[in-house]
């Protein structure tokens, strides 16, 4: 074995020795459990064998050589066919987005255009899932605002929404098979025209000046336009917009105009003429410098219609591995497939993708590779396209790696720090008035946003109107840093620092041991040293806790006893925490009095009641009262992988006053980071013991990179306070006006919506639903 072979390698080749034969799906796992890479096979244990080798094959390129030293362990499933492994291959790489699989990039800035087509009055909705399966669904669409302003040319020309009380009568209607009435008091009240109505937005559908089968009708339009069939828009648009200006209406025409410019804009990718209308989907790949981008050129009725761009993660070797690949992804995503799927090479699982696209359409599909033709003409345009997009790709790339690293050269420059800040983490306070107060930490690592470890923060300690950024900070950080204090890296550095060791007890330490019991009135164990950690500082001991197993999985942590030179600096909390990591499959206890209960719930334990029966006599026979037991409840305090991980930089929003407030927060916690605040008033940096702020050169790109991370932050902690604003029932402001009960604020939510369209609405409209009194409490409480 060389000496930088994975030493994971051996005994995988043992157990890979004795893997099935038969067809199948794998995971290679690295030593935290990981999924780095998902695929299928026919032959499981061939297949994997090739990753374990003892001679390493370089000719698989450097890729697949750094999986190979991740390698840690393996699972398999045995599948009862080759189709069944590609089904649950594409599923899984999905879902795991495993390192080292070559994927479409994340999707979830996709959208899909979703229409309930089996109700009588089919409703539209842009959706990132396509989980009804009731709904006919088109796209993945690369950009949401693609599809509203298709929406809103086709509401312009059509008229085709409906409101949501005339769709919900609709439905009910039809699915109960009656017609609604229109004869009563009350159906005459639920046909008012609505709000959307009157400004628009609504076809009038809820007072049936649009019956269900025009609605109907409308949506069938609609849906022709996702499927490329614009042309009868096109006219459309062109008649009203004559019809417009021929009244003198001539901003409607105007809006027609640019309405009509949209749909032929749509059109312009229609530079392929095929008299048999034939419907493709034409595949192009490029490769470089371990980058690959895929192009897929629509044609539908013979004409070109769409080109999207599909960045792919990973570093395959060749077109086909990349192909191979993306085709399984691509095609499970799509809505529409054509039934000929154009590609540059030959796959491996091309029977296989056939038959499982095939089955799931209910239509034959076929991938074909074109030897000469106008459709090998088209494919060299995908791949031209392909290859220009990538080139673009890396220019903006390098562009951007450039910008990236000058930033983070400067901050080290210029605030001095002993390295370039590979994580920073920007810190901002949101509130509405005093009330819903929330703090965010968002994170760039390497100088990108690293949204995973974004982090929200709903204050505990403010009161319902208090504004103070200052207290807030500080309890944002508190609660942050604690985090980072309890990790056992973090405690690892600072109990370095402080010439600090922790240890097992030896049997000739027994005597320090029975001192220290002796002092705290406590009977002589003499195999106490057995289950002892002990803390040393220059051959003295400091610190002392025990662990003992009072009966099958229940541990009682005790003995906790730190030297008067070593108290409030998280001496303790670092030998319980080690303590804890050995008890690990099952519970643990603590007896204490009661003013160390805020001690031990920093690190996590919690007040209990019910005390296991083993536990309470062990402790009650050594005498001492008004003990309180608290129990460590591990399914609550999994280490946070990002308030884990100690930062190069902070980064406050805000100027000299909450700088101070984060320095004390530290002092607390006992730790030191680099910090500075960035004040939004003239954009000044202020570090630490300087009065003044710190000058950063004019068009520096340190300080674009700050400014990026405090607004990123800023929108961060917004949308989290709107967030909580959202779970608060609407009906609850209702609920407090006097005069308005259950039937009063249905009817005005109903009609109105929101409190912002109840607030907007006119006099003579909220009069419809209330009488003057209940109308003007309504004015004075909204």
């Amino acid at each position: 074995m060389t000496p930088m072979e994975n030493t994971h390698l051996a005994p995988l080749r043992k157990r890979i020795a004795k893997a099935p034969t038969c067809s199948g799906i794998y995971r290679w796992k690295d030593t935290k459990g990981a999924v780095l890479y998902v695929g299928k096979a026919v032959n499981l244990r061939e297949r994997l064998r090739n990753y374990v080798q003892v001679k390493v094959d370089l000719s698989i390129g450097p890729w697949k050589l750094a999986l190979r030293k991740h390698l840690a362990d393996v699972e398999w499933t045995v599948t009862n066919s080759d189709l069944e492994a590609l089904i649950l291959e594409t599923n899984l790489i999905k879902t795991l987005k495993p390192k080292y699989n070559v994927m479409m990039k994340d999707d979830k800035n996709y959208v899909y255009l979703e229409v309930t087509v089996r109700d009588p009055c089919p409703r539209l909705a842009i959706v990132r899932q396509m989980e009804n399966p009731d709904a006919r669904y088109f796209g993945p669409f690369l950009s949401s605002w693609e599809v509203r302003r298709s929406l809103e040319v086709l509401q312009m020309l059509l008229n085709f929404q409906a409101c949501k009380r005339g769709l919900d009568r609709c439905n009910k209607a039809s699915t109960s098979n009656q017609q609604p009435a229109t004869d009563s008091s009350s159906e005459e009240k639920n046909l008012k025209p609505c709000l959307e109505y009157q400004i628009g937005k609504c076809n009038g559908l809820c007072i049936q000046a649009v019956s269900s089968e025009e609605y109907r009708n409308r949506i069938g339009v609609v849906m022709d336009f996702f499927k490329g069939n614009r042309a009868v828009l096109g006219a459309k648009a062109k008649e009203l917009m004559a019809q417009a200006a021929a009244d003198k209406k001539f901003e409607r025409a105007a809006k027609l105009r640019d309405a009509l410019g949209f749909i032929e804009h749509q059109k312009e990718g229609q530079i392929v003429s095929d008299p048999h209308g034939t419907d493709l989907d034409i595949i192009g790949i490029a490769l470089s410098n371990n980058r690959s981008v895929a192009v897929v050129m629509k044609v539908r009725r013979g004409k070109l219609i769409g080109e999207e761009k599909y960045p792919l993660q990973g570093q395959p070797d060749s077109i086909v591995e990349a192909l191979d690949a993306f085709l399984a992804q691509y095609t499970e995503a799509q809505t529409d497939l054509p039934p000929v799927i154009i590609v540059p090479e030959d796959i491996p699982n091309r029977p296989l993708l056939e038959a499982w696209c095939t089955s799931r359409s209910g239509k034959r599909l076929r991938i074909i590779v074109p030897e000469r033709g106008k459709k090998s003409h088209l494919l060299e345009l995908a791949v031209t396209n392909a290859q220009e997009k990538l080139r673009a790709q890396e220019t903006a790339w390098e562009s951007a790696a450039r910008n990236l690293e000058d930033a983070l050269k400067g901050l080290q420059n210029i605030l001095n720090l002993p390295a370039q800040p590979k994580r920073i983490e920007g810190y901002d306070i949101s509130h509405l008035g005093g009330t819903e107060t929330v703090g965010s930490m968002v994170v760039m690592e390497n100088g990108k946003p690293a949204n995973d470890q974004y982090r929200s923060f709903t204050l505990r300690t403010m009161k319902e109107g208090e504004i103070d950024d200052y207290k807030s900070l500080r309890e944002v950080l508190k609660r942050r840093l604690l985090h980072l204090v309890h990790h056992s890296a973090e405690m690892a550095r600072t109990l370095k620092e402080n010439g600090i060791a922790i240890r097992k007890a030896r049997k000739a330490e027994q005597s320090i041991i029975t001192e220290k019991r002796k002092d705290r009135d406590l009977p002589t164990d003499e195999h106490a040293y057995k289950e002892t950690l002990l803390a040393t500082k220059a051959d003295r001991v400091v610190g002392m806790a025990r662990l003992q197993e009072r009966a099958k999985g229940i541990y009682e942590i005790r003995s906790v006893w730190v030297d008067a030179t070593e108290r409030g600096k998280k001496l303790g909390h670092a030998l319980i925490r080690i303590l804890l990591k050995k008890a690990s499959k099952g519970k643990t206890y603590v007896a204490v009095e009661p003013a160390l209960e805020e001690y031990y719930a920093e690190i996590g334990f919690r007040y209990i009641r019910e005390v296991p029966e083993a536990l309470k006599k062990s402790v009650e026979q050594y005498g001492i009262k008004n003990l309180i037991y608290m129990l460590y409840d591990k399914a609550h305090n999994k280490p946070d992988v990002s308030l884990t991980s100690r930062p190069d930089l902070l980064v406050i929003d805000g100027g000299k006053g909450q700088l101070s407030a984060v320095l004390d927060a530290m002092h607390d916690a006992g730790i030191e980071l680099p910090i500075i605040g960035l004040a939004k008033k003239q954009e000044e940096v202020f570090i630490p013991g300087h009065k003044d702020p710190i000058i950063f050169p004019n068009e520096s790109p340190a300080k674009y990179l700050l400014m990026r991370l405090r607004d990123e932050a800023h929108r961060f902690s917004n949308a989290h306070r709107e967030k909580r604003l959202k779970h608060k029932s609407v009906g609850s402001v209702l609920d407090d006006i006097p005069g308005i009960g259950p039937k009063t604020k249905l009817d005005l939510l109903q009609r109105f919506g929101t409190i912002t369209g109840i607030r907007e609405a006119s006099d003579k409209e909220l009069l419809m639903t209330l009488n003057a009194t209940q109308l003007k409490e309504v004015r004075k409480q909204i």
